[in-house]
C-alpha cells in the first residue's frame, strides 16, 4: 500500500512531530513523524503491541515460566536475545516519553527495564548479561530524572525532587564495577554529570533565601566601608536569625 497520502497529511518538519491519537480499538497511541515515515507506539504493554505467547511481553512470559517451574527451566541464548531486543523497544519508547514530558510513563518503562536486568543477571551467564548490565547507569539515570521531574509536575516541591536526584547519584556511584568493560564507566560518568546538571538547574528554581541575601548585602556594605549601612544590616540579620531559632 502506498503511504504517500498519509505522509503528506503530516509533513516532516511541522512544529508538532509527536502526537497522541486514538486507534481503532479506542486505545491511545503515540505517533512520531520522522524524515522517512511515521512510528507508532502503544502506551501499554510492548511498544509494538505484540503479545508473545499470549503474555504482555517476553519478560512477563519468562518470569511466569520460572515462577511456575523454577527447578525445570533452562533459558538459552535465544531467550536472552529476545529479552535484549525487547528492552531496546522499551528504550525507544521511554526516551520519547521523556522528551515529550510524559515522566510517569518514562519512569514506568525504565523500571521495567531495570527489572529485566535483574532477571537476566539471575538466570543467564555473566558474559551474556554484560551487554545489558553496562547500560544500568543510564537506565537508572533516566528513571530517577523522570521521577524527579514528575514530582515537580504533579505539584511536589523542588526539595523533594532534589532528594530523589541525590539518591540517584549515590546509587549510580556505588554500582559494582564491570571489569574490562569500557561502556559502563562512560555511562556511569555521563549519568552522574547529567544528574548534577539537573540538580543545579533545580537549585536555581528555589526561592531566594532572605538570610543569605542579607549576608551578601552586609558583606558588600563592609567592602564599601559603608559602616552605617553595615550596622543596620547586621542588626536586621541578627533579629531574623533569632526569630528563626525560636521557631
Amino acid at each position: 500500500m502506498d503511504l504517500s497520502r498519509i505522509l503528506e497529511a503530516w509533513s516532516y518538519g511541522d512544529k508538532k512531530h509527536v502526537r497522541r491519537v486514538t486507534n481503532h480499538r479506542g486505545d491511545e497511541v503515540l505517533q512520531v513523524r520522522l524524515p522517512l515515515g511515521i512510528e507508532q507506539y502503544e502506551f501499554q504493554g510492548r511498544p509494538d503491541g505484540r503479545r508473545p505467547q499470549g503474555q504482555e511481553s517476553w519478560f512477563h512470559y519468562y518470569v511466569n515460566e520460572t515462577e511456575k517451574k523454577p527447578w525445570d527451566i533452562e533459558l538459552s541464548g535465544e531467550d536472552f536475545q529476545r529479552l535484549k531486543e525487547e528492552c531496546l523497544l522499551y528504550y525507544y519508547r521511554y526516551l520519547l516519553f521523556f522528551q515529550v514530558g510524559e515522566y510517569e510513563y518514562c519512569s514506568r518503562d525504565t523500571m521495567r527495564n531495570i527489572e529485566v536486568l535483574d532477571f537476566t543477571n539471575k538466570h543467564f551467564p555473566a558474559e551474556l548479561c554484560a551487554s545489558l548490565q553496562q547500560y544500568r547507569p543510564y537506565i537508572l539515570r533516566m528513571h530517577f530524572m523522570s521521577e524527579a521531574l514528575g514530582t515537580i509536575d504533579s505539584g511536589g516541591d523542588i526539595p523533594a525532587a532534589l532528594a530523589i536526584l541525590s539518591e540517584a547519584a549515590c546509587l549510580i556511584e556505588d554500582l559494582p564495577k564491570m571489569a574490562k568493560n569500557k561502556i559502563f564507566p562512560l555511562e556511569q560518568k555521563n549519568s552522574l554529570r547529567a544528574i548534577e546538571e539537573l540538580r543545579q538547574q533545580l537549585f536555581k528554581m528555589l526561592p531566594p533565601d532572605p538570610l543569605a541575601e542579607l549576608r551578601d548585602r552586609l558583606a558588600e556594605a563592609i567592602a564599601n566601608e559603608d559602616y552605617e549601612e553595615a550596622a543596620r544590616l547586621r542588626d536586621s540579620l541578627q533579629k531574623r536569625e533569632d526569630r528563626s531559632e525560636s521557631c
